[in-house]
């Protein structure tokens, strides 16, 4: 059985600042869409948080970003952070069929457009917010995926990603 690689697409800021390498600037070929995730970092009051954006749906999860230093750091609090999002909430089905079988394997990629960066980016403005009211990282990031996205055409992230993860293949 082929196991599902994670394709992870850090912004140029943070592959810098992690020294991940060159990342190709051709686009790989993405196997499973469920496993195919933006990540960026940013800062609220002197505290370094990522997000990390599922690329077809844009379902964030927000995280603390203190620790990552390095490529495996990434990968594993990626991998914690949609343990803690997914696993237990209305996505668990997806998790455990699609996240939780990945093999170690991970391929790195640019992200796939501006429009995808900019949405990041406005995220980020609505998580300030959010940390402002206190609310907590997960409920932050269950908060953001019912924000409705021009991108997806008004739709929000937590209707689109059921969509993408009914299959997780690429279509």
């Amino acid at each position: 059985m082929l196991w599902p690689m994670m394709t992870i697409r850090p912004t140029k800021m943070l592959a810098r600042k992690l020294r991940l390498g060159a990342v190709p600037v051709a686009m790989p070929v993405v196997t499973n869409r469920v496993t195919d995730w933006c990540a960026h970092e940013f800062l609220v009051s002197r505290r370094r948080y990522l997000i990390f954006c599922n690329t077809a749906s844009l379902y964030p999860v927000v995280t603390e970003a203190r620790g990552v230093t390095g490529e495996d750091a990434l990968v594993r609090r990626l991998q914690a952070a949609l343990r803690l999002n997914l696993a237990d909430g209305p996505h668990a089905f997806a998790y455990e069929r699609w996240i939780a079988t990945c093999g170690a394997g991970v391929q790195w990629a640019p992200i796939p457009d501006r429009s995808v960066l900019g949405t990041i980016n406005d995220l980020i403005f609505e998580v300030k917010w959010g940390l402002r009211d206190g609310k907590s990282l997960a409920e932050l990031s269950g908060w953001l995926a019912q924000t409705p996205l021009t991108v997806l055409g008004m739709n929000s992230p937590d209707r689109v990603f059921p969509m993408i993860a009914g299959s997780g293949v690429k279509s």
